[in-house]
């Protein structure tokens, strides 16, 4: 179980993509919300634009919104990977771990990290104190750390049964974990129980990230799921909602040339800015412009054929 554990942050690492992003907020716009929530939403929504644009202080500025419930849910997950993305998009002087020392040792994000720090340590029991005081602080992914443990000791049943009370509390790291566990035993490329990934996607951005990579082939060894307009489906969700990352961009761009697929140009340049390809606005003139269908008129798209 620890090796899912660690292939699942080694997944948003090596893709850095995280979680609900506006989903619990833009998805109830006709309810009734508070002047202060309006407020937070709109907040995390200018985070997001800039993010989209690969600017990693809106990237950080969205880890702390997820760990601190602003406009969005508050979730371990979210944070994680928000704090990838900023690492990836290069935010001077600062990185996961200064993040990390910033927060007091009580603090629920900062527990979870030491928890799993502490189960590549032979004795588990110093990580058994801190999710037994997650759990008495009504942590659901109190409940996801303790099914990991529960495994690791050999209670197979006990720990996927404490990993689904965390799912049902509401924890997305119980989740994504739930979606690797049937899968430990049977190899690399199979990890992750695609299904059940799926039913997350509509909530969940790091699982449309993920889904991309799986569809896209990206390092799964395993080609049998490759289905690239599956993988361009999911890709472009998890841009939508901020977590989309360098590999992926570079992947959708080309995605969009094999296929003569047409955007129009000011998408391009921001795909290129957030690929790593350029690294302002204006630096990238195309020759030529591949724009989906759906950005451009009948005439407009006759006239550049």
């Amino acid at each position: 179980m620890k090796k899912v554990l660690y292939f699942l942050i080694a997944m948003l690492m090596a893709s850095c993509s995280e979680q609900h992003l506006l989903d619990d907020y833009v998805s109830q716009a006709s309810a009734q919300l508070s002047e202060q929530e309006i407020s937070q939403t709109g907040i995390v929504n200018s985070y997001l634009e800039k993010a989209r644009w690969g600017d990693g202080d809106a990237f950080l500025n969205l880890a702390k919104c997820y760990h601190d419930g602003i406009g969005v849910k508050s979730d371990f997950m979210g944070t994680l990977t928000m704090l990838m993305m900023a690492d990836q998009y290069g935010v001077p002087n600062h990185s996961i771990e200064d993040y990390l020392m910033s927060l007091p040792d009580t603090d629920h994000t900062k527990m979870i990290f030491e928890a799993i720090a502490k189960l590549d340590r032979k004795n588990i029991l110093p990580t058994d104190s801190i999710v037994e005081t997650l759990i008495e602080n009504g942590s659901a992914d109190g409940y996801a750390l303790r099914g990991v443990v529960q495994v690791e000791r050999g209670d197979t049943l006990g720990g996927q049964q404490s990993i689904q009370k965390g799912a049902e509390m509401g924890s997305s790291f119980a989740e994504l974990l739930l979606c690797a566990f049937p899968a430990e035993e049977t190899g690399y490329g199979k990890y992750v129980n695609i299904d059940m990934l799926r039913n997350m996607s509509s909530r969940s951005p790091v699982a449309n990230k993920l889904l991309g990579d799986i569809y896209s082939g990206y390092n799964y060894g395993d080609t049998a799921n490759i289905d690239e307009s599956l993988a361009a489906i999911y890709y472009k969700k998890a841009d939508e909602q901020g977590c989309l990352g360098k590999r992926p961009a570079r992947w959708l761009i080309n995605y969009y040339d094999r296929n003569g697929i047409r955007i129009d140009a000011k998408e391009l340049e921001r795909l290129q800015i957030i690929s790593g390809h350029i690294d302002e606005p204006g630096e990238f003139i195309p020759d030529s412009v591949y724009v989906g269908p759906e950005y451009l008129e009948a005439d407009s798209v006759a006239t550049s054929e």
